[in-house]
């Protein structure tokens, strides 16, 4: 995205709608939206009312493009915190494009990525947190996904940490008053006050950081890999639980040899499901390399799930399939133990087998038949359980979904611990002060109230879609 136009006051146009739908939303923003839409907007009007829907035709030079409704939105009360207008005409590609090249010869320019959201940004319509939660409103595919971003773009997050800066802010100006009347040695801020503040605010954004996986897993989806040996039904399973055949199923071993991911919501919550590489010692290089990833989703995923072959199991016994998993991760914390192919199993022999594999594994296993589908609803029961996140339960929390989030705290509970340290050694309040600023600071790096530099600008808003 260039910043060229950060402080430019072109106006300037884009397709803000999606494409494939019968009517198309085009949005005009800037000093100039009116008048360029004027000159190609009939009937002509000598005023407009703002939020009011207008019915009219597009033509230029004698020739009719189309019948639109056109709404206007007066600045500072628009999208942008600019004079807006928005073109509601037929969704014709030919009609849109044709469209947006006349608004360009009257004077208007195509507008780049982001660019309407970040005029909002830089017109204080909203904050740095807020804009950026406007992507992951659009990006959502979850209920939870869309809850969390909705939660950041109507100013939760930036709410919280006002409140931070401001109790902080006001220290920060006592001690300053101090340095200002240094010599006649008084204190305007109360020490054990400050302590007791500072503490509390270095709880609160420890909980912030430690928020972050979660955050990130619910924006990014929750991963989770399907390991095990091969041929114990790893790629049924995973067409199983997306009902449709993804992965190809087949009885010979080592069919999977790299990983296969799908996304998969359950009762809000979005899931990335990865299908691996069978488990098993290869002298094939390509299947080495396969399961050599397996491994690594292993080690990245949130939770593994450790499917065993219940006939394997039965013929080979337990400490057998113990050996071939050793390399993987088998804390109860990060995995579950699944007992697949129990419908050839009689009830006896499934529960004699679901004992022998809890004992060994210290974990009760989830029984199920990947092929009929059974059992797959307590899996995914067990999955939102195990992934501590229930439907609904983020409405009251704050979570830290963005890395840059995360940074800035990281950067203001360095300076926080150092502000207590400070204290406890008595350190001169100079010392004290900076160490408030940078707190301060880093905590306005991410509403944006701390000056933010272009490349950071550049960084957020160029992954936005254009039109917004």
């Amino acid at each position: 995205m260039n910043l060229d136009h950060l402080t430019d006051e072109s106006t300037i146009c884009a397709l803000a709608s999606g494409r494939g739908g019968g009517i198309a939303l085009i949005r005009v923003s800037g000093s100039q939206a009116l008048p360029c839409l004027q000159q190609i907007f009939s009937p002509h009007r000598d005023s407009w009312t703002p939020r009011h829907a207008y019915y009219g035709t597009i033509s230029r030079s004698g020739e009719i493009l189309d019948e639109v409704v056109v709404t206007y939105y007066q600045a500072p009360n628009s999208y942008t915190g600019e004079d807006l207008v928005e073109i509601s005409c037929h969704a014709s590609p030919y009609i849109v494009q044709t469209l947006l090249r006349w608004l360009v010869a009257e004077g208007c320019r195509p507008a780049q990525p982001g660019e309407y959201t970040l005029r909002s940004y830089l017109n204080g319509r909203r904050d740095l947190a807020e804009a950026e939660a406007v992507a992951d409103v659009i990006a959502a595919e979850s209920a939870a996904q869309h809850r969390l971003a909705l939660q950041q773009l109507r100013g939760k997050l930036s709410q919280e940490l006002g409140s931070l800066h401001d109790q902080l802010l006001e220290f920060a100006s006592l001690l300053e008053l101090e340095l200002d009347f240094s010599e006649e040695d008084v204190e305007f801020a109360d020490r054990e006050a400050l302590r007791s503040l500072a503490t509390a605010i270095q709880q609160r954004i420890g909980q912030l950081i430690g928020s972050f996986t979660q955050g990130k897993h619910l924006k990014e989806g929750i991963p989770i890999a399907i390991l095990g040996q091969p041929n114990t039904g790893k790629s049924t399973l995973l067409n199983a639980l997306l009902g449709e055949d993804r992965a190809i199923v087949s009885d010979i071993e080592g069919t999977t040899r790299d990983s296969i991911e799908e996304k998969l919501v359950i009762k809000g919550v979005l899931f990335r499901i990865i299908d691996t590489a069978g488990l098993r010692h290869t002298q094939d290089p390509i299947e080495q390399l396969g399961i050599k990833r397996a491994l690594q989703k292993a080690e990245d995923a949130a939770l593994s799930l450790i499917l065993l072959d219940a006939l394997r199991v039965q013929k080979e016994g337990v400490n057998s399939s113990l050996e071939q998993l050793a390399s993987l991760p088998l804390s109860p914390e990060n995995r579950l133990v699944l007992l697949n192919k129990i419908d050839l199993l009689t009830e006896e022999e499934r529960e004699a087998l679901a004992a022998e594999v809890s004992a060994a594994f210290r974990q009760t296993p989830v029984l199920l038949s990947a092929k009929e589908g059974r059992g797959l609803e307590e899996l995914q029961e067990l999955l939102l359980k195990k992934s501590g996140i229930q439907e609904g339960n983020t409405e009251e929390e704050t979570l830290i979904t963005n890395e840059r989030h995360l940074h800035a705290l990281e950067k203001a509970a360095t300076h926080l611990r150092t502000v207590l340290e400070a204290l406890d050694a008595n350190v001169s309040v100079d010392f004290i002060t900076l160490d408030l600023r940078c707190v301060l600071e880093a905590l306005g790096e991410i509403t944006g109230h701390t000056i933010t530099g272009e490349e950071v600008l550049h960084s957020i808003f160029a992954h936005f879609c254009i039109g917004k």
